[in-house]
């Protein structure tokens, strides 16, 4: 090879070139067209595509639970609507420990204590109790007790106590003690929309 034969000087030339473009696409991490610059390109896209693959398989896997999320939320709704039209507004409290004193007095007994206590706040609702003591034969107290469990709304007889009673009439031979307790939904609770979205 002759070195000072013009075409050997143009073919050395060309492969120091070729050479140096090669190295500077590989090696040179300030060329934004460089090797180095476009396999970070391909990384960031890499992940972004990983990350949207990602996505696209929860938002597939939600859509297949659709129909079981739907079914929970009928149920859970339709238990919703049973709860809340079993427990009274808190309006209507006093109307229904209204109705106690009145199932009272259709099965027969008499009321030797009627008192409402301190309304009782829970999680989710409010507990109304009253103090109860009434008097009579063993089946008034009886019927008066099954009117209570029949009310429309929920009322929780607790601390039920029975005891022989002699101080009134010859049939009022009982006399039963009890705490009787009407609940209501919490204001903010009671509030929940009970519809489905868009209906």
């Amino acid at each position: 090879m002759d070195i000072k034969d013009p075409k050997t000087q143009k073919m050395l030339i060309a492969a120091v070139l070729l050479a140096a473009v090669i190295y500077f696409y590989f090696f040179a991490p300030f060329l934004p067209f460089g090797f180095r610059a476009q396999m970070a390109k391909y990384g960031e896209a890499r992940q972004h595509y990983e990350a949207l693959t990602a996505n696209l398989s929860k938002a597939n896997q939600m859509v297949n639970d659709l129909p079981k999320l739907k079914k929970e939320y009928e149920e859970l709704h339709a238990s919703w609507l049973l709860a809340k039209a079993l427990l009274p507004e808190e309006k209507e409290v006093a109307v229904l420990l209204s109705k106690v004193t009145i199932a009272g007095q259709q099965s027969g007994v008499k009321f030797t204590l009627f008192k409402p206590g301190v309304p009782l706040e829970r999680d989710y609702y409010v507990e109304h109790p009253a103090e109860v003591s009434v008097v009579g034969g063993f089946h008034e107290v009886a019927a008066f007790l099954s009117e209570i469990a029949n009310l429309s709304r929920i009322v929780n007889v607790s601390r039920l106590k029975l005891a022989s009673y002699t101080k009134g009439e010859p049939d009022e031979v009982v006399q039963v003690t009890f705490i009787a307790s009407a609940y209501t939904l919490k204001r903010g609770v009671s509030n929940v929309r009970t519809t489905t979205k868009g209906n």
